[in-house]
This record gives C-alpha cells, structure tokens and sequence, in this order.
C-alpha cells in the first residue's frame, strides 16, 4: 500500500511514516518505482506505536517492544516482556493514585470556596494540598 493509504489505516501523518522509518520504527519495502510499499504489519506497529506514545512511552521503549513484537518468541523474550509489562503497571498504578490524590483535593477546594471557608479553613487546605502532593511525588519518584 501506497503511503496516503498507510496513513490513512494506520491514523499517523505522511510525515510521520517517514520519520518512523528514518529512526528503523518500521522498514517498508520499496517497489520498483522506489515508491514506498507498507504492508498490513507496518499498520499494525503503527497502531502500536501512537497507543504506547498516547500512554507515555519514549521512542526507545517503544523501539524495544517492537523488536520483540518482531522476534521469534522465545521463554527469554516472554520474561522479558512479562518483566517490562510488570514495570509499566506499576508506574500506571502509582499515576492512578496521583491522579485520585489530586481529584481528591480538587474535590476538597471546591467544597471550601462553596462554604466560602475562611482564611484559616484555607490555609490549612493549602497546607493539606502540598503535603499530598509532595507525598504522591515523592512516592511516584523513590519508585521509578
């Protein structure tokens, strides 16, 4: 398939393709013509790739799990992987808590303003909004 068709399948610019390609993402073939020739994989490790990217993959993870999408399994490769797999969850899980934390005070300021707290009950809902904060940080660093 030609590379307007590629994009098209695949939800990735023209540009993009190319520069997939530049860094060895994805190797399509060249017909005669030299034109450029995606198969239906290159598709699919473009999918791939736009979903890892969207959840906070570097070019280079990515890079890696598509070396291994590319790789005969093996019982190292699925260790490997399981192990990789293992890692992100925990990142995910630690994101999820920050994420609660911070819906959490969220919740807690609105609640203030609409009470139309005063300054002490607003200070003191500062002071809880960093300490949470500094705490999720510190855990999502100390656990990286």
């Amino acid at each position: 398939m030609n590379i307007r068709t590629c994009a098209q399948q695949s939800g990735v610019s023209k540009d993009t393709l190319r520069f997939h390609e530049k860094i060895g993402l994805i190797v399509p073939s060249r017909g005669e013509n030299h034109y450029r020739d995606y198969t239906p994989d290159d598709v699919v490790k473009l999918q791939i790739t736009r979903n890892l990217k969207a959840v906070g993959l570097s070019l280079n993870e990515i890079s890696m799990i598509l070396r291994m999408y590319d790789a005969p399994v093996t019982k190292a490769c699925r260790e490997d992987t399981l192990a990789i797999l293992q890692s992100y969850r925990e990142v995910f899980k630690r994101r999820a808590k920050l994420d609660l934390a911070l819906s959490n005070i969220a919740f807690d300021m609105t609640t203030a303003i609409k009470m139309q707290a005063g300054d002490d009950a607003m200070m003191t809902l500062f002071k809880k909004i960093g300490a949470s904060i500094f705490k999720s940080s510190a855990t999502m660093i100390t656990n990286s």
